[in-house]
C-alpha cells in the first residue's frame, strides 16, 4: 500500500512539473528595447511604402541605438514546402545598412536628407553590442505558405519575450512550444506584427515557429529579450 501511495505521489509531482510549461501568456507591455525595435520596423514599412527617406533614417537610427547581439539559436529550420506565388515588390531585410542605403536613394539628391543619412552612418557601430543577457536579433525571410522554426534557449523564472515583425506583405503567425511539444503561447492575429511573453518554469530550449499565411515571402525581424 505504501508503495502505491508513493507511486501516486510521484506521478502527481511529474504531472505538475510538465503542467508548469502550459501556463497562459503573461499580460503586459513589451520591454522598452523590444518596443523600440517594433517601432523601427513599422517606420521602415512606412518608409518603403511611401518612399520616405526620413522614415528609413529614423528606423536605422533606432536599430543602431538598441544594444542587440546576434540571436544564434540552438537550431534553425527553413520550411521547404512553401512556394512563392504572386507579385512582390523588392523589399530588403530591415537592417541598418539596407535602410540607410535605400534612404540615400529616396533622398533623390536632397542635401538635408543626405546630411541626415551621413550623420546616421557615422554613428553605425558606435553603440556597444553583444552584452551578456542582452536582447538577440536576427533578420530573415519566410517563404509563402511556409514556416521557419528556431530553437531558442530561455532562462527559468524570468520574463521571456519574442517579437516578430514582418515587411507588411503577408500575415505572419507566431507559436512557441516547450521541449515536450506543448504550445505555450501564440500570436495568430491577422497581421505580421507578432509578440508573446511568458515565464519559463525551467531553463531550456523552446521551439519558436513563424508561419507565413500568404502567397509571397515575407522579410521579418525576430527579437528576443
Amino acid at each position: 500500500m505504501k508503495k502505491i501511495v508513493l507511486l501516486a505521489l510521484f506521478c502527481v509531482a511529474i504531472a505538475s512539473v510538465f503542467a508548469q510549461e502550459n501556463k497562459p501568456a503573461i499580460e503586459g507591455k513589451p520591454s522598452k528595447d523590444v518596443e523600440m525595435i517594433r517601432l523601427a520596423n513599422n517606420l521602415a514599412k512606412y518608409g518603403y511604402e511611401n518612399f520616405s527617406a526620413l522614415s528609413l533614417i529614423e528606423a536605422a537610427s533606432i536599430l543602431n541605438d538598441i544594444a542587440t547581439q546576434e540571436l544564434n539559436p540552438v537550431s534553425f529550420e527553413k520550411g521547404l514546402e512553401g512556394e512563392n506565388s504572386g507579385v512582390k515588390k523588392d523589399k530588403p531585410g530591415f537592417t541598418v545598412d539596407n535602410l540607410l542605403s535605400d534612404a540615400t536613394k529616396f533622398a533623390d539628391g536632397n542635401e538635408n536628407l543626405l546630411a541626415l543619412v551621413n550623420e546616421a552612418k557615422a554613428k553605425v557601430g558606435a553603440v556597444t553590442r553583444g552584452r551578456v543577457g542582452g536582447p538577440g536579433r536576427t533578420v530573415s525571410s519566410v517563404n509563402g505558405n511556409s514556416s521557419d522554426t528556431y530553437q531558442i534557449r530561455f532562462i527559468a523564472n524570468q520574463y521571456a519575450e519574442i517579437l516578430v515583425s514582418g515587411d507588411g506583405d503577408t500575415d505572419l503567425d507566431l507559436y512557441v512550444y516547450d521541449s515536450n511539444g506543448n504550445l505555450i503561447v501564440k500570436d495568430d492575429d491577422y497581421t505580421d506584427d507578432c509578440y508573446v511573453r511568458w515565464i519559463p518554469a525551467w531553463t531550456g530550449n523552446f521551439i519558436v515557429k513563424i508561419v507565413n499565411r500568404g502567397p509571397v515571402y515575407n522579410n521579418y525581424v525576430l527579437v528576443t529579450n
